[in-house]
């Protein structure tokens, strides 16, 4: 291997470590400085720019959602491993998210918070996915293994420097001006992360998907989906799924899950 330079590396890794790098920090950048006046801005008055919900409410509502958002990375990997690959499901994924934040910010009352809660939790696991994997594809090479450990390291420092910079930013944006300031914060940070990933992706590895799903199964795949949209919308205009017990419903369709699962496994 030809001797690399500091112009072609980043901290001595692959430069598309760099890609990575960003995209994550401003990810977790508007992903904590979102959750971190999420709960009050729920449970504020109207008069104070929430959205008058009960504590309890509330408390339902951002459990329901960070559930969500790990429920949702099975979703994220599927598409991976059997549609996207990858590169595409974190880039798509990633739109996903800034287009949730931009809800948030810019959408008033519940409409706004429903669709860009959703947006962020199924981009978020998206992003969950394939990030991680897509940091351990520039090591592929034998010769470069023996950083890949130094180079996950260096991926997690973005999301500590993510994670630190978003609540802050954002709560004092929430205090002295308003929430939907903050939410438009964790909006231009995933913008700019977007910004940044679209620049340095044509050299990132464009890993097709490793199980590709037969064309007879996606026909299956899409009403499967189309069903279970359909069921959420009929369940919430009957009044079966409701704020107040969304969490509960959740939990129950995990458990479901689970089972069924399994039960699959063993079979």
């Amino acid at each position: 291997m030809s001797e690399r330079t500091s112009s072609n590396t980043f901290f001595g890794h692959p430069r598309q470590l760099s890609t990575l790098f960003h995209i994550e920090l401003w990810e977790r950048f508007s992903f904590y400085g979102m959750q971190g006046i999420l709960a009050i801005y729920l449970y504020h008055s109207v008069g104070e720019g929430g959205l008058g919900f009960s504590k309890a409410v509330a408390g339902g509502i951002v459990g329901a959602y960070g559930g969500s958002v790990y429920l949702s990375t099975i979703l994220g990997g599927w598409l991976a491993d059997r549609l996207w690959g990858a590169e595409r499901t974190l880039f798509y994924a990633g739109i996903l998210v800034m287009c949730g934040h931009i809800a948030l910010a810019l959408v008033p009352g519940v409409d706004g918070m429903i669709c860009g809660l959703v947006c962020i939790a199924l981009g978020s696991g998206g992003v969950k996915a394939s990030a991680s994997s897509m940091v351990g594809s520039l090591y592929e090479d034998e010769q470069l293994r023996s950083l890949r450990d130094a180079g996950f390291s260096i991926f997690y420092i973005a999301i500590n420097i993510g994670g630190f910079l978003g609540p802050l930013i954002t709560g004092l944006l929430q205090e002295n001006v308003g929430f939907h300031y903050g939410f438009g914060a964790a909006a231009v940070g995933m913008a700019f992360g977007l910004w940044r990933y679209a620049v340095g992706r044509k050299a990132l590895p464009h890993l097709g998907a490793p199980l590709p799903l037969p064309a007879s199964q996606r026909k299956i795949a899409i009403a499967i989906a189309i069903a279970l949209i359909l069921g959420i919308i009929a369940a919430v205009h009957f009044d079966k799924l409701q704020l107040g017990n969304f969490s509960s419903v959740l939990l129950g369709v995990v458990i479901l899950a689970t089972l069924a699962y399994f039960t699959r496994l063993l079979l």
